[in-house]
């Protein structure tokens, strides 16, 4: 059996990886996007509960996608993924799942929800990139 050639080890993982990140971070865009209309009311106050939900789903989504091909980039690409597909989403002017900060005085809850899935991705990608590399670090010991 010939040898694996080198190109070839060089290039697997990375496809491996950018595969990887983009079936998570495209979940995680579809199913946050889903979860994040959910929104419970105590009073006129709403409580975007299903949010938070979402950006922890984003967040274990490119942990685990980091920790599976054991790369932090990884991890970071998905975030970005997911980032991209919901920003493009919010672009869109006849969407009804992400609800635009404009819309605050009317539709307070869901502009609300929108807003911090929307913008709560980036934190969510950086605390998967610290969890990524400490298990990754803590792995290789």
């Amino acid at each position: 059996m010939p040898a694996p050639d080198q190109r070839t080890r060089r290039l697997t993982p990375v496809i491996t990886g950018t595969l990887v990140a983009i079936v998570t971070g495209v979940l995680a865009a579809v199913f946050g996007t889903l979860l994040q209309g959910q929104i419970h009311y105590l009073g006129d106050t709403p409580l975007p509960w299903g949010a938070v939900l979402a950006l922890l789903l984003a967040g274990s989504f490119a942990t685990v996608a980091g920790l599976y091909v054991e790369k932090v980039w990884v991890a970071g690409l998905c975030g970005l993924i997911t980032y991209g597909l919901v920003a493009w989403t919010a672009l869109d002017t006849h969407n009804h799942l992400l609800i635009g900060w404009s819309s605050h005085d009317t539709l307070p809850g869901p502009a609300l929800a929108a807003a911090l899935w929307t913008y709560g991705i980036v934190v969510s990608t950086v605390v998967a990139l610290l969890v990524t590399a400490g298990g990754l670090r803590t792995r290789r010991r």
